[in-house]
């Protein structure tokens, strides 16, 4: 049985080619991988793992073409492209018109998989998008407020939790790291000063390196500033290529006790590395926060504002006391991506 997939993502951002490698790879062993990269360079695509015996699309006329022509002449596998789920109206008209394409698939004895998402925000969009969602053999969400927001489907991690230092060797990894990693997006609320300060100090307290680091290539003029406010060094993109810039990435994290951002994947990248997150949150939880909350790894927020300097660093060793737990759900989490990739090789079997 063939799986369509798309894995469209944004060409700068090492997240969506990470967690999307992970999700390819979940489907790979259910069928003939059919995967849409559009336009895509070879340098995003280098962040996908693709096989050789994958087939690739890059025009969406093609695309749409081959799942017409599947649709009329056998049963498939029809999978989302995993990630952000905006409910918005160009969004929802989206699966509007994929509903006959998944209900005729479906009556030829076909099969659709919606896992590894997360609603941004609850919009009245999330009616029609839930209607298709109907249509799917199984649905899953990254965190219990998407779950709640559309009303049904299950809750399963975030495809990322798969990647990274195997799990002996995350539960084994030593936390005499010297380096405390921040990733801070560049579109989002900057850190004022007293905030650098208390980070400072935390990184002085723990006699740890700061090192600022661009999850998201736009992100990296913001780090290079963040690194010269706070006396660290800046890891930014010095190329489009994801599987070199993910690779960097890693290799900072492997050497991190923490890992402070606002970036849900720097969050989750960090820890299948042993870097611990301290996850930056406005008032109400932010998507990276909602993200960890349902793999179990809780209170490892610090606000924009602090009550105190002193706030940080409790928060900090606080999370830094519960390190053995905290990676613990991480192969928790691994585990139940597992059982979720099982089934979906049960539709196709």
């Amino acid at each position: 049985m063939r799986i369509f997939a798309s894995a469209m993502g944004q060409i700068d951002n090492v997240g969506d080619t990470v967690l999307r490698r992970a999700f390819l790879d979940a489907l790979r062993g259910a069928g003939e991988l059919q995967v849409f990269v559009g336009a895509r360079s070879d340098f995003y695509l280098s962040g996908l793992g693709l096989h050789d015996e994958d087939r690739v699309y890059r025009t969406s006329a093609e695309w749409r073409r081959e799942i017409s022509r599947s649709t009329l002449r056998e049963a498939s596998v029809y999978a989302f492209n995993a990630g952000e789920m905006e409910l918005q109206r160009a969004y929802a008209l989206r699966y509007v018109r994929l509903a006959p394409h998944l209900a005729l698939n479906r009556l030829r004895g076909g099969h659709a998989v919606h896992a590894g998402f997360g609603v941004r925000q609850k919009t009245g969009w999330r009616i029609p998008v839930a209607a298709t969602l109907r249509l799917c053999d199984l649905v899953a969400w990254r965190d219990a407020y998407s779950r709640c927001a559309m009303g049904l489907g299950r809750i399963a991690p975030d495809w990322a939790f798969a990647t990274g230092a195997a799990d002996a060797e995350l539960l084994a990894s030593t936390a005499s790291r010297p380096l405390l990693a921040v990733s801070v997006r560049y579109n989002g609320r900057h850190p004022d000063d007293a905030w650098l300060a208390a980070l400072r100090g935390l990184a002085d307290t723990l006699e740890l390196e700061i090192v600022a680091v661009s999850q998201i290539e736009r992100d990296g003029p913001l780090a290079e500033e963040l690194a010269d406010k706070l006396g660290g060094t800046a890891m930014v993109w010095d190329g489009p290529d994801h599987l070199a810039q993910e690779q960097k990435l890693r290799a900072v994290y492997q050497r991190s006790l923490l890992v402070v951002t606002d970036r849900l994947h720097a969050a989750v990248i960090g820890l299948t590395e042993g870097a611990l997150p301290l996850v930056i949150a406005d008032a109400g939880p932010s998507k990276a926060a909602r993200t960890l909350d349902a793999v179990g790894i809780k209170g490892a927020t610090i606000g924009w504002t602090l009550p105190e300097p002193a706030a940080f660093e409790r928060r900090a060793r606080d999370v830094l006391s519960r390190r053995e737990p905290i990676l613990r759900h991480v192969v928790e989490a691994r585990a139940s991506l597992r059982e979720l990739t099982r089934s979906i090789g049960k539709l196709t079997s």
